[in-house]
């Protein structure tokens, strides 16, 4: 539809973290990611949906504006809330190999536009939005389109991230840690399946993304 249509076309101009694809092997893709700051709910959860909808509410009432002025000095104080642009992906952390387990650690995340720092975003009044650096980091990760996945189609992404790594000697699991990271690029409800922009991720070592960038 042209409702779908120009949701599409509107996420698409949305502000993205800064990263560059380091190489490619057997539909992986390697990328080495810039700093960003993140807004985020952490969570422990018994399914990955609670987590991410519960998480979601939180921090968009903080991008728009449950949030407070940083004061400029001991003596100065604003309460005035500010609305912020909002970018992309929607980024959802789980920290577990296998994300459907009985009970598992999430986090829910928007990635804040390059123009604020730490030091210049506004103070969520919601205590359980914290603001984080995500330092410089390589990932290695799957593209799909289609409906918000559910989490056996997250595990299936990372395990398929982990066998093609593995073809390359690459302990992948063990580099990882645990974690799991699913990007959502688009809304769940007017863009069409088709256009959405899904995309599950593993973090990756310097050496394993450049190991991984010299196969041929």
């Amino acid at each position: 539809t042209s409702v779908g249509i120009a949701a599409w076309r509107s996420a698409n101009r949305l502000e993205r973290p800064r990263y560059s694809v380091v190489g490619a092997y057997g539909g992986v893709e390697l990328r080495k990611y810039s700093p960003y700051i993140v807004a985020e709910v952490r969570s422990n959860s018994d399914s990955m949906k609670k987590a991410t909808s519960s998480g979601f509410r939180q921090v968009a009432g903080y991008i728009f504006g449950k949030n407070k002025e940083r004061s400029k000095s001991f003596f100065s104080k604003s309460d005035t809330p500010r609305k912020m642009r909002m970018t992309a992906p929607v980024r959802t952390e789980m920290n577990s190999n296998v994300p459907a387990k009985k009970s598992g650690e999430y986090s829910l995340s928007f990635v804040m536009s390059s123009d604020y720092s730490l030091n210049n975003l506004p103070v969520p009044l919601n205590r359980n939005v914290t603001l984080r650096k995500i330092p410089e980091h390589y990932l290695a990760v799957k593209k799909f389109s289609g409906p918000p996945p559910t989490e056996d189609k997250v595990t299936k992404y990372r395990d398929e991230i982990v066998q093609t790594l593995a073809e390359k000697g690459i302990a992948a699991a063990r580099e990882a840690k645990d974690k799991t990271y699913l990007y959502q690029y688009h809304d769940p409800f007017a863009t069409p399946n088709f256009l959405r922009k899904n995309e599950v991720g593993i973090p990756i070592s310097e050496k394993a993304a450049t190991t991984l960038a010299s196969s041929k």
